[in-house]
């Protein structure tokens, strides 16, 4: 497994010419604002430890965009698997699709749909499908806010061996909202932050919150470093499961 894994690790990064990062589960920052057309971007990285601790880990991403007139669309992908000590400590992915149609300058339209996998949250899969509106307050060159709020319904299924306080399997509607900050702050160097806030439609304690903010500096035109920090939060978790996770994550990115 760690063979294959490696393999497939270095396949990426020879296509890219780089071991780029993936990254955090926040769309808004899979958004391309400079694409014409279509644009694709890979990114991979892996570390390896062995002697005192055996460790393996590699993430993998991939992203499509498309924008023409009105239209955009992208579509995201992400991997994340680690081993220690012949042990899985890190198993999870997902897949995210989203179409935005400018109704006017201020106000977008959009819809969703999401595919989601963590081992170790007792997550086999979550689906999610949504749509909603999407407010530009401003854009210029070097700054954007942008808040959206949006309906979907999400269906999730958990691992039923091990989930404790929790419905293994179930179906419910949750209002999303966000406020995404975008900053210039020179020709190479960028930072972005977005606040998720996602309560159940019947039962508003229940929410989730998602806080991610990305500092990306440019080494080439093709070649980005990134650091990230990411906070996420469940207010009502399975009782085996953690209510807090915070990461953070430093590597590169390569687009064509």
């Amino acid at each position: 497994m760690r063979m294959y894994l490696a393999a497939l690790a270095m396949i990426v990064m020879a296509s890219t010419g780089a071991s780029p990062t993936a990254a955090q589960i926040n769309t808004e920052k899979m958004r391309a604002f400079d694409v014409d057309g279509f644009a694709t971007t890979l990114g991979g990285d892996f570390l390896i430890e062995s002697g005192n601790s055996d460790l393996f880990e590699i993430g993998l991403s991939t992203r499509f965009d498309y924008r023409r007139d009105r239209h955009y669309t992208f579509l995201a992908g992400q991997l994340r698997y680690g081993e220690e000590g012949n042990a899985t400590f890190k198993n999870r992915a997902f897949s995210h699709l989203r179409y935005n149609y400018e109704l006017t300058p201020w106000l977008i339209g959009e819809s969703f749909t999401q595919l989601q996998q963590d081992g170790f949250k007792l997550l086999q899969l979550r689906v999610l499908v949504g749509g909603g509106v999407r407010f530009r307050y401003v854009e210029t060159d070097r700054i954007g806010v942008f808040q959206g709020t949006t309906m979907m319904f999400e269906h999730e299924n958990l691992n039923a061996t091990e989930v404790i306080g929790h419905p293994a399997r179930q179906s419910i509607a949750r209002w999303s909202n966000y406020l995404n900050v975008r900053i210039r702050l020179s020709d190479e160097t960028s930072f972005v932050s977005t606040v998720y806030v996602q309560p159940r439609l019947d039962a508003f304690g229940d929410i989730r919150v998602l806080h991610d903010a990305s500092l990306a500096v440019a080494i080439t035109r093709h070649l980005t470093f990134s650091t990230t920090l990411n906070l996420y939060y469940d207010s009502r978790p399975p009782d085996n499961v953690e209510d807090l996770d915070l990461e953070l994550r430093n590597g590169l990115q390569v687009r064509f």
